[in-house]
């Protein structure tokens, strides 16, 4: 690969993470996450009810499984600006 087109597949991979823009919610409904392409948590929402053994319980998971689902999300995107390449 040349200098251009690294530099030109680096850009994309810019675009597409500031594109990425999820909300993760756990199944009981006691956190929410929005975390961005850059794998920065955005927002936190935390019912006010929950206690905070079940927040420490439920956190980390959701965290994981959010930049699990992000990081995904970009793999693909890359995969297919490669076969096009």
């Amino acid at each position: 690969m040349n200098v251009a087109k690294i530099q030109e597949f680096q850009k994309m991979i810019q675009d597409i993470k500031n594109d990425i823009v999820e909300v993760h919610q756990d199944p009981d409904g006691i956190l929410e996450i929005e975390i961005n392409g850059h794998l920065r948590v955005q927002k936190i929402r935390i019912n006010l009810k929950v206690n905070d053994q079940k927040l420490e319980e439920t956190l980390p998971g959701l965290i994981n499984s959010s930049i699990e689902s992000v990081s995904l999300k970009i793999k693909r995107l890359i995969e297919v600006y490669q076969k096009n390449q």
